[in-house]
């Protein structure tokens, strides 16, 4: 009966990730990626893009470090990354680095939730995408630039500017500007950990699960 029930777990788990790589009705599958163009504007700041996921299965989170021209791509599944800023003397970048080479995914994102929510992170723009378009779309990479247009003590101000749409070879065939007057997704700080419990609690409630089936089993 045990065995069952673990075995019904699993199952509900790697179907939920199959049904979740199941092409709507009339899309195709597409890459989403998104870059901050101006980073090196704010030199003494210290920029981090997180949860990021970085699998089409199960969740595998991460946190990345951004970079001056570095282009970061999105599976667009199991939750949203937020962009923060830190001041450079305020940011452990070794812990930061030492964390997101933990193997266990559970541990990983666990201590890097915490790494997060006990820093001096600045919150802004929670980035939300799709990896779908229109089946007749000439597109199939999407890329969105951002700009950062201030900092202060707890609040920092990013806009979307650009989005450019790329064929298959990645040659730019679109380019969107964002329009005015659209009101960006800000992050406020009592936002600003959301995304990860939307991740992260699905997952402990399944451990927890299958620890009290298999605790059951051992005291028989």
């Amino acid at each position: 009966m045990n065995n069952l029930i673990i075995s019904i777990l699993l199952l509900f788990v790697l179907g939920s990730a199959v049904k979740a790589d199941l092409l709507p009705d009339g899309k195709k599958k597409i890459s989403y990626s998104f870059e901050v163009t101006n980073l090196d504007s704010f030199p003494g700041y210290t920029f981090v893009a997180y949860p990021i996921n970085t699998s089409n299965g199960i969740p595998m989170i991460f946190g990345s470090v951004l970079k001056f021209s570095k282009n970061i791509e999105l599976p667009c599944k199991f939750g949203s990354p937020v962009i923060y800023a830190i001041k450079n003397e305020d940011f452990n970048a070794v812990r930061f680095d030492s964390l997101n080479q933990i193997i266990d995914n559970n541990t990983r994102s666990s201590l890097l939730g915490e790494f997060m929510k006990n820093g001096k992170f600045i919150p802004s723009l929670k980035i939300n995408c799709s990896s779908f378009a229109d089946r007749d779309a000439k597109y199939y990479y999407v890329q969105e630039l951002f700009r950062v247009e201030s900092i202060d003590a707890d609040t920092m101000i990013i806009r979307s500017t650009k989005t450019l749409y790329k064929d298959t070879q990645k040659n730019i065939i679109d380019a969107k500007d964002s329009k005015s007057g659209v009101k960006d997704d800000i992050v406020s700080p009592g936002e600003k950990y959301s995304s990860y419990l939307l991740v992260i609690i699905p997952v402990l409630a399944l451990i927890a699960i299958v620890s009290i089936v298999l605790i059951r089993k051992m005291k028989k």
